[in-house]
């Protein structure tokens, strides 16, 4: 598992920014966690095309019913299902975050248990030479 440096950072800082405080999403947040900490972490440039990271568009194929859908992985203030804007803190996007294009990842809501297939990665910041923040635009500074 592949994150950037910066994900890294900005992530280890918003989960501070939330620990301690009631959230129905601790155990994706737990889960995230690990993720991070087990992660090989490479520069923003070196990340392969192929990975999730952090403001990704996203291909993704639901396994049972083979429909496609496309999200982007956001950071929590930004997260607008109607827009397709998905939070890492979420079930979903913590399962797919620093996954790779043909991997497939298991999620549970409260419902269901969802089989999904990372199709593509249409758009990743750092393929697209991104490779900073405007710290202003998070609160996590």
């Amino acid at each position: 598992m592949i994150i950037s440096t910066l994900d890294s950072e900005l992530l280890r800082k918003c989960i501070r920014a939330v620990e301690g405080r009631h959230t129905t999403r601790f155990d994706e947040i737990q889960l995230l966690k690990r993720k991070i900490s087990s992660a090989y972490k490479v520069n923003p440039q070196d990340v392969p095309r192929d990975i999730v990271t952090m403001n990704s568009f996203v291909e993704l194929q639901r396994c049972n019913t083979n429909t496609t859908f496309i999200i982007k992985l956001v950071f929590p203030e930004f997260e607008n299902i109607k827009e397709s804007k998905i939070s890492i803190f979420s079930a979903l996007g913590t399962a797919i975050f620093s996954e790779k294009v043909g991997g497939e990842v298991v999620y549970k809501t409260w419902k269901n248990e969802n089989h999904i297939k990372i199709t593509d990665v249409i758009f990743q910041p750092e393929a697209n030479g991104n490779y900073y923040v405007d710290k202003h635009d998070y609160g996590y500074f």
